[in-house]
């Protein structure tokens, strides 16, 4: 094993460590550490299938095997920007409704904008 394979190993390893802590420590939803600790592992797949990789760049017509991981980790984030993204907008629309409703039991009226 190269020094670089041991180090991705490590680096892999110290994320799962990461995730779980931070579900233990409730500042990471359940749901998204499913997706962090799949990272992980395909993490230490990707060290250890490293010929196969190269091999799969090969096919696709990718001069090196870095290049291909590096191209699917560029649209994994991309992915998950989008996911997060959704998220964000469906809790934003729940804050609105929240807000009206919270207005609505205190018994605040919701300020009447005059047209000119």
């Amino acid at each position: 094993m190269s020094k670089l394979q041991f180090f991705l190993l490590v680096v892999a390893a110290a994320q799962l460590v990461f995730v779980v802590e931070f579900v233990r420590r409730r500042k990471l939803l359940e749901s998204f550490a499913v997706l962090w600790i799949t990272v992980g592992i395909g993490g230490v797949v990707l060290v250890i299938a490293r010929p196969l990789i190269d091999r799969l760049a090969d096919a696709v017509g990718i001069a090196y095997g870095a290049s291909l991981v590096l191209a699917l980790g560029i649209a994994f984030l991309l992915l998950v920007c989008m996911s997060l993204s959704l998220h964000v907008s469906k809790l934003e629309s729940r804050v609105e409704v929240l807000e009206t409703e919270v207005a609505f039991l205190r018994g605040v009226r919701q300020p009447v904008t005059q047209e000119d």
